[in-house]
C-alpha cells in the first residue's frame, strides 16, 4: 500500500512534464557577430556581447568575422572602438551590427 502512495504522485508529475511543450524558449544568447556583408563593417571592431574582453573584426566583405581578444586587464569599449583598462570600461547594451551571418536568427 505504501508503494502505491509514492508511485501515484510520481506518475502525476511525469504526466505533467510530458504535457509541457517540448521546446521551452530559454534566454537568448546573442554574440553580436557581424555578417561582414556591409562595407561599414570592414576594419571596424564590434563588441562580442557575451564576453567584454573580446570583439569581432571583419577583415574583408563576405568573409567570416574573426573573434579577437583584448590584452589582459582590459575590456572592449564600443564607443572608442578599442580595448581600455577596466576602470575606464563602462557597460552598455550591444549595438546591432549592420549585417548578420547567413542563417543567423536574432533574439
Amino acid at each position: 500500500m505504501r508503494s502505491q502512495a509514492i508511485i501515484w504522485p510520481l506518475a502525476c508529475c511525469l504526466w505533467l512534464l510530458l504535457l509541457l511543450p517540448l521546446r521551452i524558449r530559454s534566454q537568448c544568447v546573442d554574440t553580436g557577430e557581424p555578417g561582414c556583408l556591409h562595407p561599414a563593417e570592414v576594419g571596424v571592431a564590434q563588441r562580442y556581447c557575451i564576453d567584454p574582453t573580446k570583439y569581432w573584426l571583419c577583415s574583408a566583405l563576405g568573409q567570416k568575422a574573426s573573434l579577437m581578444k583584448c590584452q589582459a586587464n582590459t575590456g572592449f569599449e564600443q564607443d572608442l572602438n578599442a580595448c581600455v583598462p577596466w576602470p575606464a570600461w563602462v557597460w552598455k547594451p550591444c549595438i546591432e551590427p549592420p549585417s548578420r551571418p547567413p542563417g543567423a536568427i536574432p533574439c
